[in-house]
């Protein structure tokens, strides 16, 4: 521990700077994506608002389970205009991918394109499943 102290005292200024530079990219990330929720949050969403849910995963994925409700789409294919995205700038839309982390991303690219109520899925799919949530599979 002695070292310790003697290593930051004498590079104080490096340390300071790492721990800035740490603060700034976790604001960052925050920033980034849409408001984060939790399965018990989206579950309230999908019982009393009826949002647009939007699953990024691969087909593959989605078949073996998913948000009841949430519809497949590519995050690529998040545009206005396009067919299987009919969401409104005003209307509420919540994103899920396998880890919660694409999804932030294409949250991100949903609001510089003016939607302004835009969620996503905290942990995504993995969190809901660790969280005992159901899951809905396509009849095929």
């Amino acid at each position: 521990m002695e070292k310790f102290l003697i290593f930051i005292g004498e590079n104080f200024m490096a340390v300071l700077l790492l721990i800035s530079l740490i603060t700034i990219l976790v604001f960052y990330e925050r920033k980034k994506g849409g408001t984060k929720i939790d399965a018990s949050e989206l579950t309230r969403l999908i019982n009393k608002e009826e949002p647009y849910v939007f699953d990024l995963r691969s087909s593959s994925e989605f078949d073996s389970g998913t948000v009841s409700g949430a519809v497949n789409i590519q995050s690529t294919d998040l545009v206005k205009g396009n067919a299987q995205f009919k969401a409104k700038e005003e209307d509420k839309i919540v994103l899920i991918c396998k880890t919660g982390s694409n999804s932030s991303t294409a949250a991100g690219s949903l609001k510089k394109e003016g939607f302004t109520n835009v969620s996503v899925l905290s942990g995504g799919m993995m969190g809901w499943v660790q969280g005992g949530m159901p899951l809905v599979k396509k009849q095929g």
